[in-house]
């Protein structure tokens, strides 16, 4: 049994220090891309602006899936608003005016992630 404490031990170790939210957008095929916080040159600028104004910290950027299409959310969490900054995979913003009231409320329910639907890219939450 004594001998067993040890490996035990370590092993619990071992676990708890891995990243708990590590991000699993470099596994991930979003908008054609692998790794598309660094394959995504207008995201990777976005966020290489944040990290450079010490913001990356309060980031969660999501993808989820709207009329078909890739959506990509960013969100800083000092701002009153998720799901107002959004864009399309070619960086272009995205304009959900032309979504109906039930596209609107389950585009918003993946973005918070209660749908179950989305890809977090980046949370820099997570990193605190």
């Amino acid at each position: 049994m004594k001998a067993f404490l040890p490996i035990f031990l370590v092993l619990v170790v071992s676990i708890a220090c891995k990243e708990k939210h590590a991000s699993p957008a470099s596994d991930v095929e979003i908008c054609g891309k692998k790794d598309p916080l660094n394959n995504l040159p207008w995201l990777r600028d976005l966020i290489q602006k944040d990290k450079e104004k010490k913001l990356a910290t309060m980031l969660t950027v999501v993808a989820v899936t709207v009329q078909g299409k890739t959506v990509i959310n960013y969100y800083k969490s000092y701002m009153s608003c998720i799901g107002c900054i959004n864009y399309n995979c070619d960086g272009s913003t995205f304009d959900g005016s032309s979504l109906t009231e039930a596209e609107r409320k389950e585009f918003q329910k993946n973005i918070w992630g209660d749908g179950g639907k989305r890809v977090v890219l980046w949370d820099g939450t997570a990193s605190r």
